[in-house]
């Protein structure tokens, strides 16, 4: 590693969120997790479903080179987690392509640049509607570039919230969460 490199990287969250690295480790922990709720709501029978559900999820991820997953917990309170996840991806793009190029040619939509004091953040934005018994359901994905400071680098980070909905949630707590992954993505920095 180059000097000037970064060894690493932080983000901060709000209290109340765990991360899971996407290993064997991270998804015994989120299935444990997991299974000891479904049993809180006296629904035994949907344990081996979640089980099942986690370990595709996890195979899914491992493929797209997800280093770890983030997501909120109950607050204690009896009150039902945030809507949302984020999955911290270490990208590289093909040879001779940046990372900046290469984040555009597959976004999902059009992409928003921020020059920060960390440097520029690409955006994009898509949302999905479920279908059949799901048609309700609205997911939105908003997914940041975070190049690593060298220029012309094919390295960085992106990091992919997930926005769970129904269509009638109202829209300033639509409004609110896709602030608060904004807010979230802003404490990102490279480590040296």
């Amino acid at each position: 590693m180059a000097e000037d490199e970064p060894g690493g990287f932080s983000i901060l969250f709000p209290p109340g969120w765990t991360r899971y690295f996407i290993d064997d480790e991270g998804r015994k922990a989120l299935t444990m997790r997991m299974s000891s709720q479904i049993r809180a709501l006296g629904r035994p029978d949907l344990d081996v479903e979640a089980r099942m559900l986690i370990s595709q999820q996890w195979k899914q991820m491992q493929a797209r080179s997800v280093g770890a997953v983030y997501l909120p917990d109950a607050m204690g309170d009896d009150s039902t987690p945030l809507p949302m996840s984020f999955a911290l991806i270490q990208y590289v793009a093909r040879p001779g392509a940046d990372f900046e190029s290469a984040f555009r040619d597959m976004a999902k939509g059009t992409v928003e640049a921020f020059d920060t004091s960390i440097g520029r953040i690409l955006r994009t934005h898509s949302e999905r509607r479920g279908t059949d018994e799901l048609a309700e359901v609205i997911g939105r994905q908003i997914d940041y570039g975070i190049a690593l400071p060298n220029p012309r680098d094919r390295r960085g980070m992106i990091v992919s919230t997930s926005i769970t909905t129904l269509d009638d949630t109202a829209p300033d707590l639509v409004q609110g969460l896709i602030e608060l992954s904004d807010t979230i993505v802003e404490t990102f920095r490279w480590r040296a």
